[in-house]
């Protein structure tokens, strides 16, 4: 960090019109540049514009801290920025609404700008603490980096967590900038963007250029430089004796709601898996969203597989499915004497034998579900209340408790991530002995999305636990970026999502050594919370002056 000396954080000058936080014309100011720094995600990753807004983010808070009342001039700064990314980056939500049908239509605004705001209410903390303690040039620059890396994590993990578009994610994965989340994660590439941002902001509006400059190039270079070697020294073997076939086909959300539509989709999916040279996959591959409901209790549809697979193989080696299904367990509740009907969300395994007869050989729930989505909050008391899902399902979904690996038949021990579990970082669980997950199974409903910048999102965020964790990712979404990922992030192969296809590919090996992530994310945690204790202890400042 540098020492910096600017007449803009003087408040004997007036700011450029960029810096005014205070009325509607500030807000709006500040809505636009939190806006901005979305063009810096998925899928434009116009990063260089994503660390300009995020400077004068920066530079704002600091203006905001020489007013009167600092804690309120900073919390409504870092809010209305955070509105603005956030409403912009989220967009996509109000999708899911119009999908559901003309009834949820009313709701959708309230909801996206709902979403939204609950997100900015992190940023706006953080940017009411920074403001408040009026940290001295170099503690203020840390100070900001610690304390949004801080709003990160816990938008994160509070309230079941939503870390979409961390502020990491601007470089897109499996470039070189990205390799270095390898080392710290996701949340040290959010402390990166963070401390860039400051030293952009040092540079372009304060006089100490002489320092800033050299300092974000190297940073800047550093990270580029460490992983281009990386992938210049990155070699892929693919497992043996492995051949997977990822099936797209496109549908529009709402179809699913049409029953004859909804076997229409399911029928190509059919068709599309029994084409030319599935006598020589061993695993075909269909997303969340491709069959609705309880699909391994399909007795009609799984026989059908069944049969078609054994007359395309000659019935022999026939490969192994793997699909998304609801599935349904029954137990007695202790007060009532009733039966209780729970439905998890599952990633399932078919088998057949030569005749094309089928068995449920393994599967893997969901832990991680979305809000709204797959259940309500207070979710008995809200269905007794006939308040309805956003979703294909009539009732909640419940949780498994723990997360635990799976070995899918001819597969390695595997991790399966169903659609929302993806973009949580060390969410790929560890195995009690010595063996460790060799790949990441993503199965997606990306229709939700819409033909929004919401897909491509998830894509990335995906790609981002690959890097993190060592492994490769097989992927399969629904109107999504579909294919498999290499353990660098990089696409090893890719499906044409706009057309009814498919890709024979085989599975990469996962990396020699064994990422431990949530240990590399709770350093990284620790140190941006070290950081801010000794801002706080060390660094406060009082301005000369304060302005109105």
């Amino acid at each position: 960090m540098v020492k910096q000396t600017s007449k803009i954080n003087t408040p004997h000058h007036r700011p450029p019109f960029f810096l005014i936080h205070q009325g509607w014309n500030g807000r709006l100011t500040g809505f636009a540049l939190g806006g901005s720094c979305v063009l810096g995600q998925a899928p434009l990753h116009f990063w260089p514009i994503a660390l300009l807004g995020l400077a004068c983010l920066y530079l704002r808070l600091q203006w905001a801290s020489t007013s009167n009342r600092p804690r309120l001039a900073g919390f409504s700064t870092a809010f209305w920025f955070a509105l603005g990314y956030f409403g912009l980056g989220v967009f996509w939500v109000g999708s899911a609404f119009i999908a559901r049908g003309p009834a949820f239509i009313p709701v959708m605004p309230f909801m996206v700008f709902a979403l939204a705001a609950i997100l900015a209410l992190f940023w706006g903390l953080a940017g009411a603490i920074f403001a408040q303690l009026r940290l001295k040039p170099v503690w203020a620059q840390f100070g900001f980096v610690a304390l949004f890396t801080l709003a990160e994590f816990a938008r994160g993990y509070a309230f079941t967590g939503f870390p979409w578009n961390l502020t990491g994610y601007i470089f897109p994965a499996g470039g070189a900038f990205s390799q270095s989340a390898a080392l710290w994660t996701i949340y040290g590439q959010t402390a990166l963007v963070f401390l860039l941002s400051v030293l952009l902001a040092t540079t372009l509006f304060t006089q100490a250029k002489r320092w800033a400059i050299p300092l974000f190039v190297a940073v800047l270079g550093g990270v580029f430089s460490f992983g281009h070697l990386r992938l210049a020294g990155a070699e892929i073997e693919p497992q043996d004796n492995i051949r997977l076939r990822i099936v797209s086909v496109p549908f529009e959300q709402a179809d699913k709601f049409d029953a004859q539509k909804s076997t229409d989709i399911v029928n190509a999916f059919l068709t599309e898996s029994l084409s030319a040279g599935v006598e020589d996959v061993t695993h075909i591959v269909w997303p969340e969203g491709a069959v609705i409901g309880l699909a391994m209790d399909n007795q009609e549809l799984l026989y059908a597989m069944g049969r078609e697979l054994a007359f395309a193989n000659n019935y022999q080696d026939l490969p192994v499915w793997l699909i998304n299904s609801l599935r349904l367990e029954q137990r007695p509740d202790p007060h009532s004497g009733r039966v209780i009907d729970d439905y998890y969300n599952s990633s399932v395994a078919v088998t057949f034998d030569g005749n094309g007869i089928p068995a449920i050989a393994a599967y893997n729930d969901k832990a991680k579900l979305v809000p709204f989505g797959e259940f309500i909050p207070f979710g008995k008391w809200m269905e007794s209340k006939n308040v309805p899902l956003i979703s294909t399902n009539l009732l909640s979904i419940s949780p498994v408790k723990t997360k635990v690996l799976t070995r899918f038949p001819d597969l390695p021990l595997g991790s399966s991530q169903l659609c929302y579990e993806i973009i949580f970082p060390g969410f790929t669980p560890k195995s009690d002995g010595s063996e460790r997950a060799e790949f990441i199974l993503n199965q997606s409903n990306d229709a939700w999305f819409g033909k929004t910048w919401g897909p491509a999102q998830h894509a990335n965020i995906a790609r981002y636990r690959a890097i993190e964790e060592g492994l490769p990712i097989v992927r399969s979404a629904s109107n999504g970026i579909s294919g498999v990922f290499d353990p660098y992030g990089r696409i090893y192969g890719e499906v044409d999502r706009k057309k009814i296809t498919h890709i024979d590919v085989s599975l990469p090996k996962p990396l020699m050594y064994n990422t431990n992530s949530k240990l590399l994310i709770l350093v990284v945690f620790l140190i941006n919370l070290l950081i801010t204790v000794l801002c706080a202890t060390f660094g406060r400042g009082l301005h000369d002056r304060a302005i109105n």
